[in-house]
C-alpha cells in the first residue's frame, strides 16, 4: 500500500465507524508491537467492519487478505491491489470436481506475498475463520494462519514473527449508535515455540485458544442475548448514576460480567435452581421497566428541585450552543443518510451485512450529495462560500450524531424525573427491586467461587 493513499483512507475509515458506531473501544493494545513481523489474527463476526476497526485501531499500517472474488471486477481489484491488499484463494470459492479437484498451491502466490510482507517488518490482517458469520461463537479456525506463520519461518527465513489474536465484540453489530470492543490477546512468538508447538495443528489450537480468550463464545443465539441482557444491566445496576454525555459504563464491563454470570451459571443442582429464579426475576423486572417506558440507567436519579434545575440549566445552555450546529449537520446528511439506511436493509439476509452496507453506500452517496452540494452553493454564492460551506459539512455531520445521542438519553432521563417526581413510591419499588438484584447476584458469584 502506498503511504499516500493508506494516509488517505484510514482517516475515512474513523469517520465511517464513528458515524455508525457510538463508540469503539480498545483494551490491550500495547501487546501490538510498534514494529516487527506481525500477523494480526481476528474472529470475524461483521464483514468489513471487522477490518475497518482493525485497521483504524492498530497503531501500525496493516495490510489486509481478503477473498479473491473481491479482484474479479477490474475497478475494485485495481483499488484493492493498490491499497495493498493481498487477495485469498479460498476453497469455498473455488470450483473443484472429481476431475478437477481443488489446486493445493492456489495460494502459493498470497503466502509468498505475506512473507514478504512479515520479511519487511510488516504487519498482516488475517480472518482465521474463513469468512464472516452470524454465529454466537467462532467456527473451527482454518488452518491457513499457522501454515502462513511456519512457512514465512521455515522457507523464508523470516523471524521473530509475532501473532497478535484480536477478539471483536459488537454489541448490536447491525444497530448504528451502538458500541464495539476490540480485545488484544496475549501474543504468540513464533522464535519461542517448542518444536511440538510448532506445528500447524498444534499452532491452530492455541490461536483458537487465546481468540475465545478475547470473545465471547455461547452455544446458541438464545445464551447470548440472555446473558447479554443480564450482563448489560448488571452494568448498570453497579455504576452509580452519571451525568448526561458521560458513558454509563464501558463495554468491557459488559464483558467482565458475562464472564462472571458464566462461572456463577456453572454450579451445583441447587445453585443452578437458585440462578435459574434470579433470572426469572431479573425478566420480570426488564419487562416492568419496558411498561412504564423507563431506562435501567435513570431509577436512580435524584428528584430534588436543585437537581432537575441544574439539569435544565446545563442541557438547555448546551442546546442554545450546540443545537444549531447539530440541525446544520441534520439538514446536510439527512437524506444521503436516509436513502442509504434504506437501500442497505433492502434484502438482508444475515446480521453482518446491514453496517456493511450502510458505510459502502454511505460513503458513496454522501459524497456525491456533498460534491453537488458544494458544486451548487459555488454557483448560488461563489467559489469561497463553496470552500466555506463545504468545510463544515464533516464537524456539522460528527456533531450531530453525538447531540442526537445526548438528546436522546437527556429526553429519556427527563421523563423519568417527572414520572418519578409524580410517583416516587414506583421508583422506590423499582429501586428495591434493583438493589434485590445486585445482592443477589454478588451472592451468587460468591457461590460459585467457593
Amino acid at each position: 500500500m502506498t503511504p499516500v493513499l493508506y494516509s488517505l483512507l484510514r482517516p475515512v475509515a474513523r469517520i465511517a465507524l464513528s458515524w455508525y458506531y457510538r463508540s469503539v473501544e480498545v483494551v490491550g493494545l500495547e501487546r501490538i508491537p510498534r514494529d516487527g513481523p506481525v500477523l494480526l489474527a481476528g474472529n470475524h463476526p461483521n464483514a468489513l467492519m471487522d477490518a475497518l476497526v482493525i485497521g483504524v485501531l492498530v497503531p501500525r499500517p496493516v495490510r489486509l487478505l481478503a477473498k479473491s472474488t473481491l479482484f474479479r471486477n477490474p475497478l475494485i481489484g485495481a483499488f484493492l491491489r493498490r491499497a495493498g491488499v493481498i487477495p485469498l484463494h479460498r476453497a469455498r470459492d473455488t470450483a473443484a470436481t472429481d476431475a478437477a479437484p481443488l489446486d493445493p498451491s492456489r495460494n502459493a502466490s498470497s503466502f509468498r506475498a505475506v512473507a514478504e510482507a512479515l520479511a519487511e517488518g510488516g504487519a498482516v490482517v488475517i480472518f482465521p475463520e474463513g469468512t464472516s458469520h452470524d454465529e454466537p461463537q467462532l467456527v473451527p479456525l482454518r488452518t491457513g494462519l499457522a501454515r502462513m506463520a511456519l512457512e514465512a519461518g521455515n522457507e523464508h527465513d523470516v523471524r521473530g514473527v509475532t501473532i497478535i489474536p484480536l477478539g471483536l465484540v459488537f454489541e448490536h453489530k447491525e444497530a448504528p449508535r451502538t458500541r464495539v470492543l476490540l480485545q488484544v490477546a496475549a501474543p504468540i512468538a513464533l522464535d519461542t515455540l517448542s518444536e511440538p508447538e510448532r506445528t500447524v495443528p498444534a499452532l491452530t489450537s492455541e490461536i483458537d485458544r487465546r481468540l475465545r480468550s478475547v470473545t465471547l463464545n455461547f452455544a446458541t443465539a438464545e445464551e447470548s442475548e440472555r446473558v447479554l441482557a443480564l450482563a448489560h444491566a448488571l452494568a448498570v445496576l453497579l455504576t452509580p448514576v452519571r451525568a448526561i454525555g458521560r458513558e454509563q459504563h464501558h463495554l468491557v464491563d459488559v464483558v467482565r460480567l458475562v464472564r462472571r454470570v458464566e462461572r456463577a451459571a456453572g454450579v451445583t443442582r441447587e445453585q443452578a435452581e437458585r440462578v435459574s429464579a434470579f433470572e426469572t426475576r431479573f425478566a420480570e423486572f426488564r419487562s416492568r421497566l419496558q411498561r412504564e417506558g423507563l431506562k435501567m440507567e435513570d431509577i436512580a436519579i435524584e428528584l430534588d428541585t436543585a437537581a432537575g434545575a441544574t439539569f435544565a440549566v446545563r442541557e438547555g445552555s448546551l442546546a442554545l450552543l450546540r443545537g444549531p450546529i447539530g440541525l446544520w449537520g441534520r439538514i446536510n446528511h439527512w437524506l444521503p443518510i436516509t436513502i442509504t439506511r434504506a437501500l442497505a436493509l433492502h434484502g438482508v439476509s444475515s446480521r453482518d451485512q446491514p453496517a456493511m452496507r450502510s458505510v459502502v453506500m454511505g460513503l458513496a452517496l454522501v459524497l456525491a450529495f456533498y460534491v453537488l452540494q458544494t458544486a451548487l452553493v459555488a454557483w448560488l454564492a461563489g467559489p469561497w462560500w463553496a470552500v466555506a460551506y463545504a468545510l463544515t459539512l464533516v464537524p456539522s455531520a460528527h456533531h450531530d450524531l453525538r447531540y442526537g445521542d445526548r438528546t436522546s438519553r437527556g429526553r429519556a432521563r427527563m421523563r423519568a424525573y417527572f414520572r418519578f417526581r409524580r410517583e416516587p413510591a414506583l421508583q422506590q419499588a423499582l429501586l428495591r427491586e434493583a438493589e434485590w438484584l445486585r445482592q443477589e447476584a454478588g451472592a451468587l458469584e460468591q457461590s460459585a467461587a467457593s
